[in-house]
């Protein structure tokens, strides 16, 4: 994958966490999603490991969720 902002190659990789990785609208203190809005970065709670990918030029990770 080519990064969307200099057009580089991208590294390819995971995210990984203890706790589920999550977007937001707000921060909210919980390590867990607790709004509707909130997306999961993976498929389920416990070990999510989505695909990443890395630019370390712009220092960007782009996730496939």
């Amino acid at each position: 994958m080519n990064c969307p902002y200099c057009g580089k190659e991208m590294e390819s990789g995971y995210l990984s966490s203890r706790s589920p990785v999550f977007w937001s609208e707000d921060v909210s203190g919980l390590p867990i999603p607790t709004q509707q809005t909130d997306v999961l970065l993976g498929k389920a709670l416990g070990l999510l490991r989505p695909r990443a990918y890395l630019c370390r030029v712009c220092r960007k990770v782009v996730v496939d969720y």
